[in-house]
């Protein structure tokens, strides 16, 4: 690949994030390889979470807050008997308990969190708190509040004991769970103390699971198959339908202009007004909207032809 030639891409790298580093490290370090085009991503994980991160480059960044409600699935271990002041085991040791649960008793409290749940997120988290993230605040030891927010979990069951203090498990969970809440609080019902120990993001919403490695990135640095790895724009709107544009009604759509859609490209019962619909040319993504009364209303411009 040319390394003076300027990379036009927009698009999703379902990345694996890597142990120890930030969402946010991680997402300069693509930006650094696609040089420095414009990038975001969704669903921040901590440094000691791995697993999948999507991270939106160019143009795929407008779609950003359209996926703020996909769920999100995990397998975690849980180390019994102690409780950390940030809820995982970089933080210090607060309090202590030698009951360790057994596996008739996980399983007997594990049905109460199943379903919509209430959660106090952890205040070592990124929920901004006066305009200062709450993480921030803790560390300064400041007092503050956080309250209560509702979160369902869809499924949640133990996989395996990994040794007398740590067992591990499986949690599929609406946007907005917090895992180092969810073992607290499923550990205090079991008479004990948990934290999280290790934490791996392994779905997101529909898509598909296999992801890209920061080190397969970086191998591909100076190939022309770079941008292959780079997956479109709808990759994560599985759900969403589509259709083609007339070459002639691209300009139109560019201009935020609604543009009426023949019989041919639309039935009356394919399109819901309040879906999302892509709109194409040569199988390009110009323009994310809706119908209604067979026109498309475009709301995010993605490119251009």
């Amino acid at each position: 690949m040319n390394a003076n030639k300027e990379l036009k891409i927009s698009g999703w790298i379902p990345l694996d994030k890597p142990l120890g580093m930030s969402s946010n490290t991680a997402l300069q370090k693509i930006r650094k390889i696609f040089r420095f085009c414009k990038g975001g991503y969704v669903g921040t994980l901590d440094p000691l979470a791995t697993g999948f991160l999507p991270i939106a480059l160019g143009s795929a960044t407008k779609t950003i807050h359209l996926l703020d409600n996909q769920k999100k699935e995990y397998v975690f271990v849980i180390k019994w008997g102690e409780k950390t002041y940030t809820g995982d085991i970089e933080g210090m040791v607060e309090k202590r308990s030698n009951k360790i649960p057994n596996i008739e008793e996980i399983k007997k409290k594990i049905k109460n969190f199943i379903g919509y749940i209430e959660q106090v997120p952890p205040k070592y988290s990124s929920i901004k708190v006066n305009g200062q993230r709450a993480y921030q605040l803790a560390r300064k030891n400041i007092r503050f509040k956080l309250k209560k927010r509702k979160t369902c979990i869809s499924n949640f069951f133990l996989t395996k004991v990994i040794s007398n203090q740590k067992a591990e498990f499986y949690v599929e969970c609406s946007s907005g769970t917090y895992i180092r809440t969810l073992v607290e609080d499923f550990s205090r019902s079991l008479g004990t103390y948990g934290t999280v120990f290790s934490l791996r993001r392994i779905g997101f919403g529909s898509c598909n699971k296999k992801l890209i490695s920061l080190d397969y990135l970086l191998s591909l640095l100076h190939s022309e198959q770079l941008k292959n790895v780079i997956k479109p724009i709808d990759y994560f709107f599985s759900t969403a339908k589509e259709f083609s544009l007339k070459k002639e009604e691209v300009s139109m759509i560019l201009n935020g202009q609604a543009i009426k859609i023949d019989n041919e490209r639309i039935f009356s019962d394919e399109f819901d007004s309040d879906k999302l619909v892509f709109a194409k040319y040569a199988n390009k993504e110009i323009a994310l909207g809706y119908f209604l009364e067979r026109f498309f209303y475009p709301k995010r411009l993605l490119g251009n032809i």
